[in-house]
C-alpha cells in the first residue's frame, strides 16, 4: 500500500504516460474522501524539456488552486516529493470526450447533447475570461481534455499550457495546441485569446455532430450539414461562426457563443419515446391541455424559472403531475413534466405545487394548467339532439 505525503493512499492508476501517472487516491485525513492525483516525473527528459514541463505543471496547479467553478476540477493541494511533483484534485468519475467519440466510431453525437456540452464549456470559458487581473486562455481545448461525468457534467482538464492574456504581446512565445483543434493563430502567427478557445470549441463541436475528426486534415472543416443532413441550420451556423479563420468574424466572447447555443436549445423540442406532441409553456401564460389526451407532456423553459446554469432536483405534491427526469444539470434548457390530464376536470384551472432544490437554494415556481372543454363533442351532441327532436316532431 503506497502512501503519498503520509495521507494519500493510492487505490489505482487512472492513466499513465511518459512523464508520470494519474492516480485515484483515498485521503486518510479527510474521512476517506476519493481524489485524483496527477504526478509529474521529469527525470527522463532533457534539462530544457524537464524545466518546461515543470513550469506547465506548476501553472496548472496555480491556476486551478484559486478557481472554483462547476466545470473546472477543484485543486486541493500540490507538493513535490523525491524528485516528483504532484497535484491533488477533485476526482471525476466518467470518460473523456475523446473516449466517447472513439467508441462511437464516426457516428455523430445527438445534437441536443452536444450543444449541452458546448454550453457548459462556454460557461467555463466565460468564467476564465473575466478573471482578474488578467483573463485565462485555455489554449488546448480538445476532446481529450474534456471530461464527461455520468450525469453529463463537463469538466475541463489539463490546464498545463493555459496562460494569462497579455494585451501588449503580438504573438505567443511558443506554438501550443493540438493540430485539428488549434486555431490558425496558434501555429505561430498571432497571439491567442478567448476567440482561439472558441475556435477549438467549434472544432470539437464539429467533430461531435459530424463524426469526422479534424485531426485528419487540420483547418479544413466541411460544411456540417453536408456531413450530417439531420443537423439544424442554427447549430451549423454556430459552428461556422466559431470556425472562422479571421478572429474578428468569430464569436467575440464566450458569453456571445453561450447565448447563441441557449437560443437553439430553447427552440429545439426534447426527444423521447412515448411523449407524443409536447406542449411548450410560455412564461407567465396559462398552460392549456387538450381535452382528448389522457396524458400530456409539458416543457417549461429553465430560463423563465430563473434556474439557468444550476443543478437541482424536482418534486411535486400533486398526484397528477411529475417531473421527468427528477433532476437536471447546468446544461438543461427546459424542464419536462408528465401531466395526467384524465385526472383534471375540463375548464378548471389547476396550480401545480412544484419544489425545485438547487445548489443556489429552494425555488417554488408556479405553473397554472387548464384542460380544455371537449367543445366539438358537446356541439356534436347538441346538433344530434336537435336533429332527433326534429325527426320526432314530424
Amino acid at each position: 500500500m503506497k502512501l503519498l505525503k503520509k495521507r494519500y493512499e493510492i487505490i489505482e492508476v487512472l492513466g499513465k504516460g511518459g512523464m508520470g501517472c494519474v492516480y485515484k487516491v483515498l485521503d486518510r485525513q479527510q474521512g476517506g474522501r476519493i481524489l485524483a492525483i496527477k504526478e509529474l516525473r521529469p527525470n527522463k527528459m532533457s534539462e530544457e524539456k524537464s524545466r518546461e514541463a515543470l513550469i506547465q505543471f506548476q501553472t496548472e496547479a496555480q491556476i486551478l488552486a484559486r478557481l472554483t467553478h462547476p466545470n473546472l476540477p477543484k485543486v486541493y493541494d500540490y507538493f513535490s516529493l523525491a524528485g516528483a511533483h504532484y497535484i491533488v484534485m477533485e476526482y471525476v468519475s466518467g470518460s473523456t470526450l475523446e473516449q466517447v467519440l472513439f467508441a462511437r466510431r464516426g457516428k455523430p453525437v445527438d445534437e441536443r447533447l452536444a450543444l449541452s456540452w458546448a454550453l457548459q464549456i462556454c460557461r467555463a470559458m466565460h468564467f476564465l475570461s473575466v478573471q482578474k487581473p488578467r483573463p485565462i486562455i485555455f489554449r488546448d481545448l480538445k476532446p481529450a481534455n474534456i471530461m464527461i461525468s455520468r450525469d453529463n457534467r463537463i469538466k475541463l482538464i489539463d490546464f498545463g499550457i493555459a496562460r494569462f492574456f497579455k494585451e501588449d504581446k503580438q504573438e505567443d512565445t511558443y506554438v501550443y495546441g493540438t493540430p485539428g483543434y488549434a486555431a490558425p493563430e496558434q501555429y505561430g502567427t498571432g497571439q491567442t485569446d478567448v476567440r482561439s478557445d472558441l475556435f477549438s470549441l467549434g472544432a470539437t463541436l464539429h467533430h461531435c455532430v459530424t463524426g469526422r475528426s479534424p485531426a485528419e486534415n487540420p483547418l479544413d472543416f466541411p460544411e456540417p450539414r453536408g456531413l450530417n443532413p439531420r443537423l439544424s441550420r442554427e447549430t451549423a451556423t454556430i459552428i461556422t461562426i466559431a470556425l472562422a479563420q479571421d478572429m474578428k468574424k468569430r464569436f467575440q466572447s464566450a458569453l456571445e457563443m453561450k447565448l447563441a447555443i441557449q437560443k437553439v436549445l430553447l427552440k429545439q423540442p426534447e426527444q423521447g419515446k412515448g411523449k407524443g406532441k409536447i406542449i411548450y409553456a410560455r412564461p407567465g401564460k396559462l398552460i392549456r391541455l387538450p381535452w382528448w389526451n389522457k396524458t400530456s407532456w409539458v416543457s417549461v423553459p429553465v430560463m423563465a424559472l430563473g434556474l439557468s446554469g444550476t443543478t437541482g432536483t424536482l418534486s411535486t405534491d400533486d398526484r397528477w403531475i411529475k417531473a421527468k427526469p427528477l433532476s437536471f444539470g447546468p446544461d438543461a434548457a427546459r424542464l419536462l413534466f408528465r401531466v395526467e390530464s384524465s385526472m383534471l376536470r375540463p375548464g378548471r384551472e389547476y396550480g401545480a405545487h412544484i419544489t425545485v432544490r438547487t445548489d443556489a437554494g429552494i425555488v417554488r415556481p408556479r405553473l397554472v394548467l387548464r384542460r380544455s372543454w371537449p367543445w366539438m363533442l358537446i356541439e356534436a351532441a347538441v346538433a344530434g339532439a336537435g336533429i332527433a327532436i326534429l325527426v320526432m316532431m314530424r
